[in-house]
């Protein structure tokens, strides 16, 4: 990731000087504000296949959660002419938890190789700078001013369960951004989708003088559906001190890539890949199926698995 230079200086004369390299930094992401998350978070590694204990990470000044000391890498954080000995990997595993209770926890995993370069499929990753990981919403998390929510409970059709870390993804009908919630463990997600620049605002001469009320508009969104729990590896939960909520959360990588495209069942008879919706200014939209004859919403919204990886 970089390098710092420190230095101990005695009567004008620099005594020692030492460098040591970070091979792995994390900044974490808000989409919906687009923004870094500075605050808040408890980041911890642990190395794979390992009882050693957990590495806290630092918080640097430019908001980048910073490990010093990782396990079996001391040689590509100290270089030396001595070298980084025979090839090796090694399988670190991250998690992360918001003590504001903004994020869902998650679980991430890297690995890396013995000059400390990050490794993506088993090739080496020249990005530069600190990793990017992106957090997702938790039910109790506020609305931010000019943001939409998009709440359901997710019900398993074939097991009728919560269908637990099932990945919803929304679209605005006219836009190209997809935004993306996850199911915490009982089933609960919220979305969060910034509104579109209103057209209603640029009516009239000058623009804005005819735009009637605000709280009037509304868009057209679709609604897709990833899961299949079969899928899911829990690395967080193979260490012998595993506790919650790590012995219950899945890989985000698996969350997010392993999981198909599920159907939503609106109605008991009839399946759908994409749920079709509008989000009102100002209010939540809540996604539900229908049950009973006449049909009348449900307070869940069901989905049944995904068959094979997307």
């Amino acid at each position: 990731m970089g390098s710092a230079i420190n230095t101990a200086y005695g009567p004008g004369t620099p005594l020692e000087v030492s460098q040591t390299f970070t091979p792995l930094g994390i900044r974490f992401w808000d989409l919906t504000q687009n923004l870094p998350i500075s605050d808040g978070l408890a980041v911890s590694l642990r190395l794979g296949n390992s009882n050693a204990p957990a590495l806290q990470a630092v918080l640097t000044q430019s908001g980048v959660y910073a490990f010093f000391g990782l396990p079996g890498l001391y040689a590509a954080e100290h270089p030396s002419p001595v070298g980084y000995g025979p090839p090796r990997t090694f399988r670190y595993v991250v998690t992360v938890q918001d003590s504001l209770g903004r994020y869902l926890p998650a679980v991430l995993v890297y690995t890396l190789d013995q000059t400390g370069t990050v490794l993506v499929q088993g090739s080496p990753d020249t990005t530069p700078g600190a990793r990017v990981a992106q957090l997702f919403s938790s039910v109790s998390r506020p609305v931010p001013v000019g943001v939409g929510a998009i709440r359901a409970e997710l019900l398993d059709r074939d097991t009728n369960q919560p269908a637990a870390w099932a990945v919803i993804r929304v679209t605005i009908t006219g836009e190209s951004e997809t935004w993306t919630g996850i199911a915490d463990e009982a089933g609960r997600v919220l979305v969060l989708v910034p509104y579109p620049v209103m057209q209603v605002l640029q009516l009239g001469s000058p623009p804005g003088t005819g735009q009637g009320s605000i709280t009037a508009q509304s868009w057209p969104v679709t609604v897709e559906a990833q899961y299949n729990p079969d899928l899911l590896s829990y690395p967080a939960a193979d260490f012998q001190d595993a506790q919650w909520p790590w012995t219950d959360t899945p890989s985000l990588r698996d969350i997010l890539c392993n999981q198909p495209t599920a159907a939503i069942w609106p109605n008991p008879a009839t399946p759908a890949i994409e749920l079709t919706a509008n989000l009102n200014f100002g209010q939540d939209l809540v996604l539900s199926s229908a049950s009973g004859s006449p049909p009348s919403p449900d307070s869940t919204l069901s989905i049944s698995r995904g068959g094979s990886p997307p």
